[in-house]
């Protein structure tokens, strides 16, 4: 097993943010107008207070439960269209802590197929983003643990464990099809800006190799250092320390970029990008980039003004991208396919009538075999796969904590991904059962 250690870091995490966006129009008069357009202005809605425009600057923790319950009774798999749904396994990761950390593989129905588990002695476990391999493998980004990424064998037996000295890996990795990985981390910097230096949680974009050797680190602060949305936030942090007069004592901790996916492009997107270049979506830019690794620069990007802290997009292979837009300001989200050249929106799912769900925080989007899209409605602990129409045929609802603090409260879920049945090859599957 390769392993490569550093010290362990402890999180300085503020109250949770309960901050949220007002609508100017009546709500049945906004989905109305939705649905006639392709898209929004952010400019409709009204301004946040002032106290939650300062909130929405500070490093704050998700929540593990699902705070406003709206399907009580239901659990598990609650629509199941044989006929129109891409049938598959699903393996997800929890937003919860758990002393062993398992990751759970379902079948359509629901029912429990296999279950990975990391026993890591001494450490509260907790996993973002699980990436399975046919022959049963998963590859983990971590979160709160003292390593980065870990790989299990299909019995949960470790593989390998790779570690950025003095960095904490975060959110999501894609690994190469060449080999190795890329991988979101972040570190604690202190950017000068007038007669302060003001203290924000940096994020890097890394390529490891196939043994956890750094190749390549893009910190955003750099990628970005003159761009005017991130100028805006970081006077927006320097107001706030000047008023609160934090900058003497009690220092906070900004949270500026908040990224939350990387994707390598697999192909040539003629005019715009060549094979190799990322895919990164910066959830407080209400953006996501297309950069060329090797120059650092960025070659195109989308999303101001149009999309509001969106999270996972990824690359489909038609010159389009798919994300998830969490549409904060307008309590509403909204899944969108956007032809990268044009700019715009050629398809969406949600802030219409009949299609509305909203997830404050996480949330992601995959384009399935058959052309359906499954939807990960995190802070409702709710999965649900659409057809191209809008249809629903699949649904699936998070399990209870049945003991602890949150106890009574539903899950609430990370990531999902459908996997083919024919995924897998010649993997024998434990059923939940025990771990030989």
């Amino acid at each position: 097993m390769e392993k490569f250690s550093r010290k362990s870091t402890t999180n300085n995490l503020s109250p949770a943010s309960k901050a949220f966006m007002c609508l100017r129009f009546p709500l049945s008069f906004l989905f109305v107008l939705l649905s006639t357009i392709s898209f929004y202005d952010q400019s409709w809605c009204a301004s946040m207070t002032e106290e939650e425009s300062e909130e929405s600057l500070l490093s704050l923790p998700y929540i593990q439960y699902v705070e406003t319950e709206k399907a009580p009774n239901k659990v598990g798999t609650t629509i199941y269209n044989k006929d129109k749904a891409s049938s598959g396994y699903n393996i997800y990761t929890f937003d919860d802590l758990m002393g062993n950390a398992s990751i759970p593989l379902i079948n359509m129905d629901g029912v429990l197929i296999h279950q990975w588990t990391t026993n890591l002695s001494n450490v509260t476990a907790k996993w973002y983003q699980a990436t399975p391999f046919p022959d049963g493998s998963i590859f983990l980004t971590s979160k709160l643990t003292r390593i980065d990424w870990q790989r299990l064998n299909v019995n949960s037996h470790s593989m390998a464990i790779y570690d950025m000295p003095k960095q904490k890996a975060h959110h999501a990795a894609y690994c190469l099809k060449k080999g190795g990985f890329l991988g979101l981390v972040e570190n604690r910097i202190h950017v000068p800006f007038q007669d302060l230096k003001i203290k924000i949680r940096d994020n890097s974009f890394v390529q490891l190799s196939s043994n956890g050797q750094p190749l390549k680190t893009i910190p955003l602060s750099k990628l970005l250092s003159k761009d005017p949305g991130y100028q805006e936030r970081l006077k927006k942090a320097y107001d706030y320390l000047k008023k609160h007069n934090k900058h003497k004592n009690n220092e906070p901790l900004f949270d500026l970029f908040h990224a939350n996916n990387i994707e390598n492009l697999e192909w040539d997107i003629p005019g715009i990008a060549k094979k190799g270049s990322w895919l990164i979506t910066v959830k407080h830019l209400d953006r996501i980039f297309i950069v060329d690794p090797e120059k650092e620069t960025i070659l195109w990007q989308w999303g101001e003004n149009i999309i509001s802290k969106p999270h996972h997009a990824t690359f489909l292979k038609d010159g389009r991208i798919l994300l998830l837009d969490n549409g904060v300001a307008q309590k509403s989200s909204r899944v969108i396919e956007l032809d990268i050249k044009s700019k715009t929106i050629v398809w969406q799912y949600g802030q219409k009538p009949n299609q509305e769900f909203f997830t404050l925080q996480r949330g992601s989007a995959q384009r399935l075999q058959n052309g359906n899209t499954l939807i990960v409605e995190s802070n409702q602990g709710r999965v649900f796969e659409v057809t191209l129409s809008g249809e629903i045929v699949w649904e699936w609802y998070a399990e209870f904590f049945t003991e602890g603090k949150n106890k009574g409260k539903r899950r609430i879920i990370y990531r999902m991904e459908r996997l083919p049945y024919d995924f897998f090859k010649n993997v024998k599957f434990n059923h939940g059962k025990p771990q030989p």
